[in-house]
Protein backbone atom coordinates (compact mmCIF):
# COMPACT_ATOMS: atom_id res chain seq x y z
CA UNK A 1 0.00 0.00 0.00
CA UNK A 2 2.83 2.41 0.78
CA UNK A 3 4.33 1.72 -2.64
CA UNK A 4 1.04 2.54 -4.37
CA UNK A 5 0.75 5.72 -2.34
CA UNK A 6 4.26 6.81 -3.35
CA UNK A 7 3.55 6.08 -7.02
CA UNK A 8 0.49 8.33 -7.00
CA UNK A 9 2.35 11.23 -5.41
CA UNK A 10 5.23 10.81 -7.83
CA UNK A 11 2.80 10.78 -10.76
CA UNK A 12 1.12 13.95 -9.54
CA UNK A 13 4.40 15.75 -9.10
CA UNK A 14 5.49 14.70 -12.59
CA UNK A 15 2.43 16.40 -14.11
CA UNK A 16 3.81 19.65 -12.74
CA UNK A 17 7.24 18.84 -14.23
CA UNK A 18 8.49 18.46 -10.62
CA UNK A 19 8.54 22.28 -10.29
CA UNK A 20 5.97 22.24 -7.50
CA UNK A 21 7.22 20.81 -4.22
CA UNK A 22 5.06 18.33 -2.36
CA UNK A 23 4.36 20.79 0.44
CA UNK A 24 2.63 23.16 -2.02
CA UNK A 25 0.16 20.53 -3.23
CA UNK A 26 -3.22 21.63 -1.93
CA UNK A 27 -4.63 18.18 -1.36
CA UNK A 28 -5.08 15.54 1.26
CA UNK A 29 -4.17 11.92 0.74
CA UNK A 30 -6.52 9.72 2.69
CA UNK A 31 -6.34 5.94 2.99
CA UNK A 32 -9.73 4.58 3.91
CA UNK A 33 -10.60 1.36 5.75
CA UNK A 34 -11.52 -0.28 2.49
CA UNK A 35 -8.22 0.71 0.98
CA UNK A 36 -9.72 3.57 -1.18
CA UNK A 37 -7.39 6.44 -2.07
CA UNK A 38 -8.76 10.01 -2.61
CA UNK A 39 -6.59 12.84 -4.09
CA UNK A 40 -8.14 16.33 -3.81
CA UNK A 41 -6.33 19.21 -5.60
CA UNK A 42 -7.34 22.80 -6.22
CA UNK A 43 -7.39 24.30 -9.78
CA UNK A 44 -4.69 26.74 -10.87
CA UNK A 45 -4.50 29.25 -13.72
CA UNK A 46 -1.96 28.84 -16.51
CA UNK A 47 -2.80 31.98 -18.53
CA UNK A 48 -1.62 34.67 -16.08
CA UNK A 49 -1.25 38.24 -17.36
CA UNK A 50 0.84 40.95 -15.77
CA UNK A 51 -1.82 43.54 -16.58
CA UNK A 52 -5.32 43.66 -18.05
CA UNK A 53 -5.06 47.20 -19.39
CA UNK A 54 -3.07 49.06 -22.04
CA UNK A 55 -3.07 52.81 -22.53
CA UNK A 56 -1.67 53.83 -25.91
CA UNK A 57 -0.95 57.18 -27.45
CA UNK A 58 -2.43 57.68 -30.91
CA UNK A 59 0.27 56.72 -33.38
CA UNK A 60 1.64 53.90 -31.25
CA UNK A 61 1.43 50.27 -32.33
CA UNK A 62 -0.57 48.11 -29.92
CA UNK A 63 0.88 44.64 -29.47
CA UNK A 64 -1.49 41.70 -29.92
CA UNK A 65 1.18 39.15 -28.96
CA UNK A 66 0.35 37.32 -25.74
CA UNK A 67 4.08 37.12 -24.98
CA UNK A 68 4.04 40.87 -24.24
CA UNK A 69 1.35 40.44 -21.59
CA UNK A 70 2.23 37.22 -19.73
CA UNK A 71 3.49 37.43 -16.16
CA UNK A 72 6.78 35.52 -16.50
CA UNK A 73 7.05 35.05 -12.74
CA UNK A 74 3.73 33.21 -12.55
CA UNK A 75 3.75 31.16 -15.74
CA UNK A 76 5.39 27.75 -15.99
CA UNK A 77 5.42 26.45 -19.55
CA UNK A 78 5.65 29.85 -21.20
CA UNK A 79 6.67 28.59 -24.65
CA UNK A 80 3.66 26.30 -24.90
CA UNK A 81 1.29 29.02 -23.74
CA UNK A 82 2.69 31.48 -26.31
CA UNK A 83 2.41 28.87 -29.07
CA UNK A 84 -1.11 27.62 -28.26
CA UNK A 85 -2.81 30.85 -27.16
CA UNK A 86 -5.34 32.26 -29.62
CA UNK A 87 -5.88 35.99 -29.97
CA UNK A 88 -8.93 37.96 -31.15
CA UNK A 89 -9.43 41.72 -31.02
CA UNK A 90 -11.60 44.52 -32.39
CA UNK A 91 -8.79 46.98 -33.15
CA UNK A 92 -9.58 49.37 -36.00
CA UNK A 93 -6.51 50.66 -37.81
CA UNK A 94 -5.86 54.00 -39.45
CA UNK A 95 -6.09 54.22 -43.24
CA UNK A 96 -4.24 57.02 -45.03
CA UNK A 97 -5.33 58.16 -48.50
CA UNK A 98 -2.49 59.23 -50.80
CA UNK A 99 -3.26 61.75 -53.52
CA UNK A 100 -1.31 63.20 -56.43
CA UNK A 101 -0.72 66.89 -57.13
CA UNK A 102 -4.10 67.12 -58.88
CA UNK A 103 -5.92 65.75 -55.83
CA UNK A 104 -6.64 62.36 -57.35
CA UNK A 105 -6.55 59.32 -55.05
CA UNK A 106 -3.59 57.13 -56.07
CA UNK A 107 -3.54 54.64 -53.18
CA UNK A 108 -4.82 53.84 -49.72
CA UNK A 109 -2.45 52.61 -47.04
CA UNK A 110 -3.46 50.92 -43.80
CA UNK A 111 -1.17 51.89 -40.93
CA UNK A 112 -0.09 49.56 -38.12
CA UNK A 113 -1.51 51.71 -35.33
CA UNK A 114 -5.19 51.83 -34.27
CA UNK A 115 -7.60 54.74 -34.32
CA UNK A 116 -8.49 56.67 -31.18
CA UNK A 117 -11.01 54.66 -29.19
CA UNK A 118 -11.61 51.82 -26.74
CA UNK A 119 -10.90 48.21 -27.71
CA UNK A 120 -10.55 44.74 -26.27
CA UNK A 121 -7.91 42.08 -26.92
CA UNK A 122 -9.00 38.55 -25.96
CA UNK A 123 -6.54 35.70 -25.33
CA UNK A 124 -7.73 32.10 -25.09
CA UNK A 125 -5.58 29.20 -23.88
CA UNK A 126 -7.32 25.85 -23.55
CA UNK A 127 -10.45 26.79 -21.61
CA UNK A 128 -8.98 29.90 -20.02
CA UNK A 129 -9.78 33.35 -21.36
CA UNK A 130 -8.18 36.68 -20.43
CA UNK A 131 -9.02 40.12 -21.79
CA UNK A 132 -6.96 43.28 -22.20
CA UNK A 133 -8.70 46.64 -22.18
CA UNK A 134 -7.06 48.97 -24.70
CA UNK A 135 -7.53 52.73 -24.57
CA UNK A 136 -6.10 54.80 -27.41
CA UNK A 137 -6.02 58.57 -26.90
CA UNK A 138 -4.43 61.48 -28.72
CA UNK A 139 -2.78 63.81 -26.23
CA UNK A 140 0.18 64.81 -28.40
CA UNK A 141 0.30 68.27 -29.94
CA UNK A 142 1.26 68.74 -33.60
CA UNK A 143 4.95 69.24 -34.36
CA UNK A 144 5.64 72.59 -36.05
CA UNK A 145 8.51 73.29 -38.40
CA UNK A 146 9.00 76.96 -39.26
CA UNK A 147 11.88 79.33 -40.02
CA UNK A 148 13.26 81.32 -37.10
CA UNK A 149 12.73 84.54 -39.03
CA UNK A 150 11.22 85.78 -42.27
CA UNK A 151 11.47 88.93 -44.36
CA UNK A 152 8.29 90.72 -45.42
CA UNK A 153 8.06 93.86 -47.53
CA UNK A 154 6.73 97.00 -45.88
CA UNK A 155 3.00 97.68 -46.47
CA UNK A 156 2.18 93.98 -46.99
CA UNK A 157 -1.32 92.97 -45.91
CA UNK A 158 -0.64 89.99 -43.60
CA UNK A 159 -4.28 88.91 -43.72
CA UNK A 160 -3.64 87.72 -47.29
CA UNK A 161 -0.12 86.37 -46.68
CA UNK A 162 0.16 82.64 -47.47
CA UNK A 163 1.58 81.46 -44.12
CA UNK A 164 0.34 77.93 -44.86
CA UNK A 165 2.97 77.58 -47.58
CA UNK A 166 5.72 78.82 -45.27
CA UNK A 167 4.88 76.64 -42.26
CA UNK A 168 4.90 72.87 -41.87
CA UNK A 169 3.20 70.68 -39.25
CA UNK A 170 3.21 66.93 -38.58
CA UNK A 171 0.47 65.18 -36.64
CA UNK A 172 -1.18 61.76 -36.62
CA UNK A 173 -4.62 63.43 -36.42
CA UNK A 174 -6.32 65.86 -38.75
CA UNK A 175 -5.66 69.50 -37.90
CA UNK A 176 -7.48 72.78 -38.25
CA UNK A 177 -6.25 75.90 -40.03
CA UNK A 178 -3.27 77.89 -38.81
CA UNK A 179 -3.94 80.77 -36.41
CA UNK A 180 -1.49 83.59 -37.00
CA UNK A 181 -1.16 86.26 -34.30
CA UNK A 182 0.14 89.34 -36.08
CA UNK A 183 -0.93 91.82 -33.38
CA UNK A 184 2.68 92.71 -32.49
CA UNK A 185 3.76 93.25 -36.11
CA UNK A 186 3.67 96.79 -37.53
CA UNK A 187 3.86 96.18 -41.27
CA UNK A 188 3.95 99.90 -41.95
CA UNK A 189 7.19 100.51 -40.04
CA UNK A 190 10.53 98.93 -40.92
CA UNK A 191 11.85 96.82 -38.03
CA UNK A 192 11.81 93.37 -36.39
CA UNK A 193 8.71 92.06 -34.62
CA UNK A 194 7.42 88.88 -32.91
CA UNK A 195 4.83 86.72 -34.63
CA UNK A 196 3.12 83.66 -33.13
CA UNK A 197 1.72 80.75 -35.13
CA UNK A 198 -0.63 78.17 -33.61
CA UNK A 199 -2.19 74.98 -34.89
CA UNK A 200 -4.60 72.56 -33.22
CA UNK A 201 -5.62 69.01 -34.06
CA UNK A 202 -9.13 67.56 -33.88
CA UNK A 203 -8.56 66.42 -30.28
CA UNK A 204 -7.72 69.99 -29.20
CA UNK A 205 -3.99 69.37 -28.81
CA UNK A 206 -2.44 72.73 -29.56
CA UNK A 207 1.09 73.70 -30.58
CA UNK A 208 2.57 77.18 -30.97
CA UNK A 209 5.81 78.65 -32.26
CA UNK A 210 7.24 82.15 -32.29
CA UNK A 211 9.29 83.59 -35.12
CA UNK A 212 10.76 86.95 -35.99
CA UNK A 213 9.30 89.07 -38.78
CA UNK A 214 11.64 91.55 -40.42
CA UNK A 215 9.69 94.34 -42.12
CA UNK A 216 11.98 95.52 -44.92
CA UNK A 217 11.89 98.26 -47.50
CA UNK A 218 10.44 97.37 -50.88
CA UNK A 219 12.85 97.14 -53.84
CA UNK A 220 12.57 99.82 -56.51
CA UNK A 221 10.22 98.77 -59.27
CA UNK A 222 9.74 99.97 -62.82
CA UNK A 223 6.46 100.57 -64.61
CA UNK A 224 4.54 97.31 -64.89
CA UNK A 225 6.41 95.75 -61.94
CA UNK A 226 5.36 95.13 -58.33
CA UNK A 227 7.25 94.30 -55.13
CA UNK A 228 6.41 90.85 -53.74
CA UNK A 229 7.35 88.57 -50.87
CA UNK A 230 7.76 85.08 -52.28
CA UNK A 231 7.95 81.78 -50.34
CA UNK A 232 10.64 79.45 -51.72
CA UNK A 233 12.29 76.16 -50.75
CA UNK A 234 16.08 76.11 -50.40
CA UNK A 235 18.44 73.27 -51.36
CA UNK A 236 17.96 71.66 -47.92
CA UNK A 237 14.17 71.56 -48.24
CA UNK A 238 13.63 74.45 -45.80
CA UNK A 239 11.02 77.14 -46.46
CA UNK A 240 11.98 80.79 -46.46
CA UNK A 241 10.82 84.14 -47.84
CA UNK A 242 12.49 86.12 -50.60
CA UNK A 243 11.89 89.82 -51.19
CA UNK A 244 11.87 90.49 -54.92
CA UNK A 245 10.06 92.22 -57.75
CA UNK A 246 8.08 90.79 -60.63
CA UNK A 247 6.18 91.97 -63.64
CA UNK A 248 2.47 92.11 -62.97
CA UNK A 249 1.88 89.22 -65.39
CA UNK A 250 4.31 86.94 -63.50
CA UNK A 251 2.73 87.32 -60.06
CA UNK A 252 1.23 84.06 -58.75
CA UNK A 253 -1.57 83.63 -56.25
CA UNK A 254 1.00 82.62 -53.58
CA UNK A 255 2.98 85.86 -53.87
CA UNK A 256 2.30 88.57 -51.27
CA UNK A 257 2.11 91.83 -53.24
CA UNK A 258 3.11 94.89 -51.24
CA UNK A 259 1.06 98.05 -51.31
CA UNK A 260 2.57 101.48 -51.79
CA UNK A 261 0.72 102.94 -48.81
CA UNK A 262 0.05 101.92 -45.19
CA UNK A 263 -2.32 99.00 -44.54
CA UNK A 264 -4.29 97.97 -41.48
CA UNK A 265 -3.36 95.02 -39.25
CA UNK A 266 -6.25 92.73 -38.30
CA UNK A 267 -4.41 91.03 -35.43
CA UNK A 268 -5.18 87.32 -35.78
CA UNK A 269 -5.68 85.77 -39.21
CA UNK A 270 -6.33 82.26 -40.45
CA UNK A 271 -4.24 80.48 -43.04
CA UNK A 272 -5.10 77.19 -44.73
CA UNK A 273 -3.23 74.10 -43.56
CA UNK A 274 -4.19 71.87 -46.51
CA UNK A 275 -0.79 71.95 -48.20
CA UNK A 276 1.39 72.33 -45.10
CA UNK A 277 0.36 69.43 -42.86
CA UNK A 278 1.59 65.86 -43.18
CA UNK A 279 1.19 62.67 -41.20
CA UNK A 280 4.16 60.67 -39.86
CA UNK A 281 5.18 57.85 -42.19
CA UNK A 282 5.64 55.30 -39.36
CA UNK A 283 4.25 54.57 -35.92
CA UNK A 284 5.71 56.22 -32.82
CA UNK A 285 6.69 52.95 -31.17
CA UNK A 286 4.81 50.19 -29.39
CA UNK A 287 2.70 50.70 -26.30
CA UNK A 288 3.57 48.65 -23.21
CA UNK A 289 1.09 47.01 -20.82
CA UNK A 290 1.09 48.04 -17.17
CA UNK A 291 3.28 45.96 -14.85
CA UNK A 292 6.91 44.89 -14.96
CA UNK A 293 6.62 41.11 -15.16
CA UNK A 294 5.89 40.68 -18.85
CA UNK A 295 7.65 37.88 -20.65
CA UNK A 296 9.58 37.79 -23.88
CA UNK A 297 8.84 35.59 -26.86
CA UNK A 298 12.28 34.00 -26.53
CA UNK A 299 12.06 30.99 -24.19
CA UNK A 300 15.80 30.87 -23.57
CA UNK A 301 15.72 34.43 -22.29
CA UNK A 302 12.85 33.70 -19.89
CA UNK A 303 14.42 30.53 -18.53
CA UNK A 304 17.86 32.00 -17.97
CA UNK A 305 16.94 35.48 -16.77
CA UNK A 306 17.31 34.55 -13.14
CA UNK A 307 20.92 33.47 -13.65
CA UNK A 308 22.00 36.20 -16.06
CA UNK A 309 20.39 39.13 -14.31
CA UNK A 310 18.83 41.92 -16.39
CA UNK A 311 19.27 40.37 -19.83
CA UNK A 312 18.30 42.48 -22.86
CA UNK A 313 14.77 41.85 -24.12
CA UNK A 314 14.11 42.61 -27.77
CA UNK A 315 11.58 45.28 -28.55
CA UNK A 316 10.93 45.21 -32.28
CA UNK A 317 9.45 48.66 -32.65
CA UNK A 318 11.69 50.24 -35.30
CA UNK A 319 10.23 49.75 -38.79
CA UNK A 320 12.43 48.53 -41.64
CA UNK A 321 11.22 50.18 -44.82
CA UNK A 322 11.99 50.31 -48.49
CA UNK A 323 10.72 52.45 -51.32
CA UNK A 324 8.72 50.63 -53.95
CA UNK A 325 8.18 52.38 -57.26
CA UNK A 326 4.83 51.81 -58.89
CA UNK A 327 4.89 52.60 -62.60
CA UNK A 328 1.99 54.40 -64.17
CA UNK A 329 -0.98 52.27 -65.14
CA UNK A 330 -2.12 52.86 -68.69
CA UNK A 331 -4.66 51.55 -71.15
CA UNK A 332 -4.96 51.78 -74.91
CA UNK A 333 -8.04 53.55 -76.24
CA UNK A 334 -8.88 52.94 -79.92
CA UNK A 335 -10.33 55.84 -81.87
CA UNK A 336 -12.20 54.93 -85.08
CA UNK A 337 -11.56 56.82 -88.28
CA UNK A 338 -13.71 59.88 -88.95
CA UNK A 339 -15.25 59.61 -92.46
CA UNK A 340 -17.82 61.26 -94.70
CA UNK A 341 -19.76 60.12 -97.80
CA UNK A 342 -19.23 61.84 -101.17
CA UNK A 343 -21.27 61.36 -104.40
CA UNK A 344 -19.57 61.76 -107.77
CA UNK A 345 -20.37 61.21 -111.49
CA UNK A 346 -18.75 58.38 -113.45
CA UNK A 347 -18.66 58.75 -117.31
CA UNK A 348 -19.41 55.44 -118.94
CA UNK A 349 -19.28 56.86 -122.54
CA UNK A 350 -18.03 60.25 -123.66
CA UNK A 351 -20.37 62.63 -125.55
CA UNK A 352 -19.89 62.66 -129.38
CA UNK A 353 -21.41 63.99 -132.69
CA UNK A 354 -22.59 61.41 -135.29
CA UNK A 355 -22.51 62.41 -139.06
CA UNK A 356 -25.86 62.28 -140.98
CA UNK A 357 -25.78 61.24 -144.68
CA UNK A 358 -28.25 61.49 -147.61
CA UNK A 359 -28.01 60.18 -151.19
CA UNK A 360 -27.29 63.09 -153.58
CA UNK A 361 -26.77 63.40 -157.30
CA UNK A 362 -23.19 64.53 -157.65
CA UNK A 363 -21.12 65.40 -160.79
CA UNK A 364 -18.23 63.01 -161.17
CA UNK A 365 -15.98 65.69 -162.63
CA UNK A 366 -16.60 68.92 -160.76
CA UNK A 367 -18.44 67.58 -157.76
CA UNK A 368 -21.54 69.59 -158.37
CA UNK A 369 -24.18 68.50 -155.83
CA UNK A 370 -27.68 68.54 -157.26
CA UNK A 371 -29.26 67.40 -154.00
CA UNK A 372 -31.15 64.32 -153.20
CA UNK A 373 -33.84 64.97 -155.81
CA UNK A 374 -31.32 65.66 -158.59
CA UNK A 375 -33.61 68.01 -160.50
CA UNK A 376 -30.81 70.10 -161.88
CA UNK A 377 -28.30 67.39 -162.59
CA UNK A 378 -29.64 66.80 -166.13
CA UNK A 379 -29.19 70.39 -167.16
CA UNK A 380 -25.67 70.44 -165.63
CA UNK A 381 -24.70 67.32 -167.49
CA UNK A 382 -26.07 68.69 -170.77
CA UNK A 383 -24.14 71.93 -170.39
CA UNK A 384 -20.86 70.48 -169.25
CA UNK A 385 -20.95 67.05 -170.77
CA UNK A 386 -20.06 65.66 -167.37
CA UNK A 387 -21.48 62.48 -166.09
CA UNK A 388 -22.90 62.13 -162.62
CA UNK A 389 -23.50 59.59 -159.92
CA UNK A 390 -25.54 59.11 -156.79
CA UNK A 391 -23.50 58.92 -153.54
CA UNK A 392 -23.76 59.49 -149.83
CA UNK A 393 -23.15 63.10 -148.80
CA UNK A 394 -22.96 64.32 -145.15
CA UNK A 395 -25.82 66.67 -144.62
CA UNK A 396 -25.37 67.29 -140.87
CA UNK A 397 -24.60 65.75 -137.47
CA UNK A 398 -26.52 64.17 -134.64
CA UNK A 399 -25.23 64.97 -131.08
CA UNK A 400 -25.09 62.18 -128.51
CA UNK A 401 -24.74 63.19 -124.81
CA UNK A 402 -22.29 61.41 -122.56
CA UNK A 403 -23.53 58.31 -120.78
CA UNK A 404 -22.94 58.60 -116.97
CA UNK A 405 -24.00 57.18 -113.62
CA UNK A 406 -23.69 58.33 -109.94
CA UNK A 407 -21.46 56.58 -107.40
CA UNK A 408 -20.90 57.14 -103.62
CA UNK A 409 -17.51 56.81 -101.93
CA UNK A 410 -16.25 57.08 -98.32
CA UNK A 411 -13.65 59.79 -97.65
CA UNK A 412 -11.42 59.55 -94.51
CA UNK A 413 -11.26 62.86 -92.65
CA UNK A 414 -9.14 61.56 -89.72
CA UNK A 415 -7.46 58.14 -89.81
CA UNK A 416 -8.11 55.63 -87.03
CA UNK A 417 -5.50 55.66 -84.24
CA UNK A 418 -4.70 54.17 -80.80
CA UNK A 419 -4.11 56.47 -77.81
CA UNK A 420 -2.30 55.52 -74.57
CA UNK A 421 -4.21 56.94 -71.60
CA UNK A 422 -2.76 57.13 -68.06
CA UNK A 423 -5.28 55.57 -65.67
CA UNK A 424 -3.11 55.90 -62.55
CA UNK A 425 -0.05 58.10 -62.17
CA UNK A 426 3.29 56.55 -61.23
CA UNK A 427 4.19 56.94 -57.54
CA UNK A 428 6.67 55.82 -54.91
CA UNK A 429 5.39 53.97 -51.83
CA UNK A 430 7.22 53.40 -48.56
CA UNK A 431 6.64 49.77 -47.56
CA UNK A 432 7.42 48.27 -44.16
CA UNK A 433 9.31 44.99 -44.70
CA UNK A 434 9.96 44.14 -41.07
CA UNK A 435 10.94 45.51 -37.67
CA UNK A 436 14.14 45.73 -35.72
CA UNK A 437 15.18 46.19 -32.13
CA UNK A 438 17.42 49.00 -30.93
CA UNK A 439 20.16 46.40 -30.55
CA UNK A 440 20.03 45.63 -34.26
CA UNK A 441 18.10 42.34 -34.10
CA UNK A 442 15.43 42.03 -36.78
CA UNK A 443 12.32 40.00 -37.42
Amino acid sequence: METKKENIIDKYLNTRKKKVIAGCVAGVLVIGCAGAIILNTSSSKELVLASDEVKAEFGQKVSTNVADYLDANKVDDIDKIIKDTKEKDNLKYVTVTNKDEQGNVVSKEEKDYPKVGNYTINFTYKKEKQSIKVTVKDTTAPEIKAPDSIDVIQYTDLSTFNFGELLQATDYSDVKDWKIDTSKVDVNTIGTYDLKVTIQDKYKNKASKKLKVNIVQAPEVAEGEVAVTEVVTDENGNKKTVVTKKSSSEVSKNDAVASTSPVSNKGTVNSSSNSSVSKPTTNSGTSKPSGNNTSTSNSSNSSSSSSKGDEHKHNYNIPITKTVHHPAETKTVHHDAVTRQETYTVVDKEAYDEPVYDSHYVCKVCGYDAGKDGDAIGDHSAETGHSYTVKKVQTGTKHHDAVTHQETRTVTVTPAYDETVVVKQAYDETVTTGYKCSCGATK
